[in-house]
């Protein structure tokens, strides 16, 4: 099975992606984006990724 393609995204908020371990804000994390677009329609965090042209 294929894994899920993964982007970095920076939390604005804690978030406890497994229970009893807390992942505090500012932390950018590589997750599905699936996960990705529900955190930041939850206004949980924001892209992380490079604009075009940013990239090294």
């Amino acid at each position: 099975m294929a894994e899920a393609k993964k982007t970095p995204v920076k939390l604005l908020y804690d978030v406890w992606f497994e229970e009893n371990k807390r992942t505090p804000a500012g932390t950018v994390v590589e997750v599905s984006v699936s996960e990705a677009k529900k955190l930041i329609d939850a206004g949980k965090a924001e892209r992380a990724d490079p604009l075009p042209g940013d990239a090294e």
